[in-house]
């Protein structure tokens, strides 16, 4: 008997090991959530900090329509465009009397947590006229700054050049709402995924990366679990690339043997790395993210002053 019963607790503890989560969104129409987004910027070289930076951003997400199987966010984001403009401009906010707020609309799948954007026309022409609108402003107000605002929109402008690439920047700001939906977690055993995208260092090529997603902890007391997500990059053919470059650079200025001997064993240093860690807070119940933390490194050795360098960006959402 003892030992039946010992096999017993052993089975149910196997059970309670194994035991699989799974989320769905259990939105209400008519719910808001505000977003605040701080992000850090640092530097360093050797250890040493050089430059940090810190920037604030703000949105809102709103439930505005529960159909049968598909929710309909309503989603406030700051103009970035007014934002980079009013950092050389200070008077711009109040000489622009609309469009401080971009709305973007997606529908969201109950079962799947498949998003769509679905007003994506519509973003790209507020953008646009915004852009029109802020720089009809600063030909009038500011000239001497205006020729400056091109180089300044251009990275805006390509993002809404089309809907894939608004999704794909939204998904940077806004995915993390989505992240814990439509997967079957199993405490503390990684999730894992591999993709094949665009190489941020060189945009002609593509690069493969590894995405493991992991449920670390569940406060069943509080309904809070946390997730862990963390991106490994596959560099090595990114590495090799710069490495072979390089040497054909110092074969055609025709150095010598002993220098290119030289540059080939400075090179051997040479490796670029990308680290992305991020730690969300998910209330099971309410079947909202509370907070994320999102940490992206790049860290290398520049093979000609040896110097570390390092490029921290931390950005922290909060979810009220």
């Amino acid at each position: 008997m003892k030992r039946i019963f010992a096999l017993a607790l052993i089975l149910l503890s196997s059970l309670a090991f194994c035991q699989e989560y799974h989320f769905k969104p259990l939105w209400k129409k008519g719910e808001q959530k505000k977003i605040s987004i701080t992000q850090v910027e640092e530097e360093f070289e050797d250890g040493e900090l050089i430059s940090s930076e810190t920037t604030y951003n703000d949105a809102s997400i709103k439930v505005v329509k529960d159909n049968k199987d598909t929710y309909t966010l309503e989603i406030l984001m700051e103009n970035q465009a007014l934002k980079a403009a009013i950092e050389l401009y200070d008077k711009l906010g109040d000489e622009l009397t609309d469009g401080k707020d971009l709305k973007l609309l997606y529908s969201v799948n109950k079962e799947t947590a498949e998003a769509e954007l679905l007003n994506w026309k519509e973003a790209q022409k507020f953008m646009h006229n915004s852009i029109d609108q802020i720089t009809a402003i600063l030909d009038e107000k500011v000239p001497d700054i205006a020729p400056f605002m091109g180089m300044v929109f251009l990275p805006i402008k390509e993002i809404y050049k089309s809907k894939e690439n608004i999704e794909a920047s939204m998904e940077e700001n806004i995915g993390f709402i989505l992240t814990p939906f439509n997967k079957d977690f199993k405490l503390g055993e990684p999730i894992s995924t591999t993709e094949v995208g665009d190489n941020p260092f060189n945009p002609m090529s593509e690069m493969s990366f590894t995405t493991n997603l992991t449920l670390k902890s569940v406060d069943e007391a509080n309904k809070i679990c946390t997730l862990q997500q963390e991106i490994e990059f596959d560099l090595s053919a990114f590495n090799q690339m710069i490495k072979d470059m390089m040497l054909k650079m110092t074969e055609a200025f025709g150095v010598d043997d002993s220098a290119r001997a030289k540059q080939k064993k400075d090179l051997e240093d040479f490796k670029m790395d990308i680290e992305t860690k991020e730690v969300l807070s998910f209330n099971y119940q309410s079947t909202w993210v509370n907070k994320v933390v999102n940490t992206y490194t790049i860290s290398g050795k520049d093979p000609k002053s040896g110097l570390e360098t390092r490029k921290e960006v931390k950005t922290t959402v909060e979810v009220i």
